[in-house]
């Protein structure tokens, strides 16, 4: 396994700073945090969560009951 090297964190941590530096101040809250789509996947994760629970329970179901 290899180890990033220390210009590449360096580079990562220039990145990261200068980003948000270069943010305006104008923007809002929603504009530089992204609520929304944070919002929105886990809303559709625990869709997805439970359409997996509703099918392993209705196999379970067939199987225990043909049993």
């Amino acid at each position: 396994m290899q180890t990033p090297s220390y210009a590449d964190i360096h580079n990562r941590y220039r990145e990261l700073t200068t980003r948000t530096a270069r943010q305006n101040n104008a923007d809002g809250f929603l504009e530089t945090h992204h609520i929304v789509d944070i919002a929105r996947s886990l809303f559709l994760s625990s869709l997805l969560w439970m359409a997996l629970a509703i099918i392993v329970y209705t196999v379970y179901s067939m199987v225990a009951g043909a049993r």
